[in-house]
C-alpha cells in the first residue's frame, strides 16, 4: 500500500487539494507519478482514487489522533 511518504510535499498537497475538490495545478513529472501510484484518476480533469480518497483520509485521521493525545 502506498503512503503518504512515498509521496513529496508538493504532491501531498496537491492530493489535499483534490481531496477538498479545491482546482490544482500538477507538473506533468507529479501527475504521472501521481497516476502510476494509483492515488489520481484522470477523465474530465483530475480527480482523486478511491486510493487516494482512503490515503488522504487515513492520514488525517492518524493526525487527529495524535493531536486529542497530546
Amino acid at each position: 500500500m502506498v503512503g503518504r511518504w512515498d509521496v513529496s510535499f508538493e504532491e501531498w498537497r496537491a492530493l489535499l487539494h483534490l481531496f477538498r475538490a479545491e482546482d490544482v495545478a500538477l507538473s506533468t513529472e507529479s501527475e504521472q507519478r501521481l497516476l502510476h501510484l494509483g492515488l489520481i484518476n484522470q477523465g474530465d480533469g483530475t480527480g482523486l482514487s478511491a486510493a487516494g480518497r482512503t490515503l488522504i483520509e487515513h492520514e488525517l485521521l492518524l493526525e487527529r489522533r495524535n493531536r486529542l493525545q497530546h
